[in-house]
């Protein structure tokens, strides 16, 4: 670990983003045991002026999707890690702006629904693909 991560686990603990922060390949990582409050991490991320980056979406073998939310907060990279229930997540685009493309990629090619967003336009598919293109591999054999 370097000696610009020494330390950090405590402020993250500090500015009331949780306990269980984990330094590993270069950034901080959350994988709460329990369901994580997703827009409430985001809000305290913003709050906190973390800058949104992305969201990187994984299909598990259960056919939920897990979400890596990554944040830049003061140089430091933080992720945290959700997984989908039946399908949905809760939307973050209304508190982080930023979200509102990477969410409507996610929904087109993983059929995440993220709950408590007016619209989904398409931004990447065309007309007629099927929501949840990436799911769809064994039918593109």
């Amino acid at each position: 670990m370097s000696t610009e991560t020494n330390g950090f686990e405590n402020t993250l603990l500090q500015l009331g983003l949780g306990e269980g922060w984990k330094w590993s390949n270069g950034s901080w990582w959350l994988t709460p045991a329990d369901a994580l409050d997703v827009r409430a991490t985001a809000s305290k991320m913003f709050q906190l002026g973390a800058r949104f980056l992305c969201i990187t979406a994984t299909e598990c073998a259960d056919k939920e999707i897990r979400l890596d939310y990554q944040w830049d907060y003061e140089g430091q990279l933080l992720s945290f890690v959700v997984v989908t229930a039946s399908g949905k997540i809760a939307t973050i685009a209304d508190i982080s702006p930023a979200a509102d493309w990477v969410e409507r990629e996610t929904h087109e090619y993983f059929a995440v629904e993220f709950i408590g967003r007016k619209t989904t336009l398409p931004l990447m598919t065309r007309a007629g693909d099927p929501i949840g293109i990436n799911l769809h591999k064994e039918e593109a054999k």
